[in-house]
């Protein structure tokens, strides 16, 4: 206990030592706040919520009305939660422990399927928010466009939230997983909720855009219209003010490894104050026993824990761990080429040392099934440039059983000359037919003419990588492998 107060303690100092903001003012008695704690892209990090959990009880001895909400993405990148019997409850039954409020819906909430998503919205004691999604009619999801909090002190906040879309209109995940759905622009959403100021003493967007889709929506807004963006998605480390067209917009990296404090002070004429702060969730400090004890319980699974094989040399980066897998995943399907694509691949680096099944689920935490498809060079050509152009930020895959060389244009957004060369150096046959594997999420998302639609294997990506690393037992050094030249970068 004592501990806890004096982090409080410090924790106010800080605040009231070093404001954040130009908006923050003197509160009075007959002013009115709100302090609100926010995390985002949470991504199952079950280990940090200890130390987050003893966060929260000290700042609630000094603000005990204090809301704590989430930017969404809680789930997905520990196999701990991902693989759990019940997958993503260990991440949903933490987040009730510390008390959260709020969630948005972010798009690896739809990573365990919709049924699994359906159950989480239903034993989560806190509200999951999207504005621009509409749920399947068939199933019983308990989530809300918005939602009106009146607190103690009688102030009314207002809540809506946000789902980023990617060009198919559809957020970023497996298209399997979003049977039932429809999804509506954010952009043109969010103005048919700017009436619910009228309600409110406050309006805040619990978004999961991103962050400069988040400045683009304050930009888009009539002034003084809302008050405050939370943010998520781009996992951006917001540490300093970032005020666009009146609104203020925060975020707080991921995994729970920083939490934004906000104090917004609402004066009896209705003009508002805003301050933030990015506090750090100490690796170090000190940790709330009760939720130790429930991930502890988490961790106590052997099965994870099973070493299957050994990495001499670390993967220094995600290059060489996206090449890897790429050989893991040709070897798996038995073909000639494989693709990995690079939202795959979940990590940077993975120091030498025992590989465990938890290893590669955290590599590959998605459930995708290996597919597998015979193509001729063109319609791979035709396949990689897709991918480039339509998938954004994955831009050119991770490749085995080929070399890919080309230019990129001035904007970063076109492929130009792409060239195959084989793995010795050889010119491709682009006429000859290839055995191609890839994934299943892959093949959802591509669209390229092609005249074989692929064959789906009863094995997933990981399994059929644990299986292959089980026979290796010993990992090559992948330090110096390089498959993908860039010629203008």
């Amino acid at each position: 206990m004592k501990n806890r107060v004096l982090l409080a303690l410090f924790v106010l100092f800080a605040l009231t030592s070093c404001g954040t903001s130009k908006n923050v003012t003197q509160k009075t008695v007959t002013d009115r706040e709100i302090v609100i704690l926010a995390v985002n892209d949470i991504h199952a990090n079950i280990d940090n919520f200890p130390r987050f959990a003893f966060m929260v009880d000290s700042l609630r001895a000094i603000y005990p009305d204090m809301l704590l909400v989430s930017g969404g993405d809680n789930q997905t990148g520990n196999p701990i939660n991902d693989q759990y019997q019940e997958k993503g409850r260990p991440t949903i039954e933490l987040m009730n422990a510390v008390g959260f409020d709020l969630s948005a819906v972010g798009n690896h909430e739809f990573d365990h399927g919709a049924e699994n998503f359906e159950k989480h919205t239903q034993i989560a004691k806190f509200d999951f928010l999207c504005a621009n999604m509409n749920l399947p009619k068939d199933m019983n999801f308990k989530v809300k466009p918005y939602k009106i909090v009146t607190m103690k002190n009688g102030l009314k906040v207002g809540f809506v939230s946000l789902l980023d879309l990617n060009p198919n209109n559809q957020p970023a995940c497996h298209p399997d997983h979003l049977t039932g759905f429809s999804f509506t622009d954010p952009y043109k959403t969010a103005p048919k909720y700017l009436y619910l100021k009228d309600s409110a003493d406050l309006l805040i967007f619990l978004n999961h855009l991103g962050f400069e889709n988040d400045v683009k929506l304050a930009n888009s807004l009539p002034e003084g219209t809302v008050d405050l963006i939370i943010g998520g998605h781009s996992h951006t480390k917001v540490d300093k003010d970032q005020i666009h067209n009146g609104i203020m917009i925060t975020q707080a990296d991921s995994k729970l490894k920083y939490a934004t404090l906000i104090n917004l002070i609402v004066k009896p004429d209705g003009q508002v104050s805003r301050s933030m702060k990015l506090l750090t969730v100490d690796r170090k400090g000190n940790e709330q026993a009760a939720t130790r004890s429930m991930v502890d319980k988490y961790n106590d699974n052997p099965v994870m824990k099973e070493v299957i094989a050994n990495a001499p040399f670390e993967f220094r980066s995600k290059d060489e761990l996206g090449y890897w897998m790429a050989d893991a995943l040709k070897a798996t399907a038995k073909t000639q080429i494989a693709f990995i694509n690079k939202g795959g691949v979940r990590i940077n680096h993975l120091a030498a040392g025992d590989i465990s099944r938890k290893t590669i689920f955290t590599i590959d935490p998605f459930g995708n099934q290996v597919v597998t498809l015979n193509l001729t060079g063109h319609e791979i050509k035709a396949f990689i440039t897709n991918m480039f152009g339509g998938q954004g930020y994955y831009k050119i895959m991770y490749p085995s059983g080929l070399h890919l060389k080309y230019t990129v244009s001035e904007d970063d957004s076109k492929l130009i000359n792409l060239e195959f060369l084989n793995e010795d150096g050889t010119p491709f046959d682009m006429d000859k037919t290839y055995s191609v594997a890839t994934n299943s999420y892959v093949i959802a998302t591509a669209d390229f003419q092609r005249k074989d639609p692929g064959k789906t294997l009863s094995i997933t990506t990981a399994e059929g990588c644990i299986n292959w690393l089980m026979e290796e037992k010993t990992v090559k050094n992948y330090q110096n492998v390089k498959r993908v030249f860039v010629n203008n970068k």
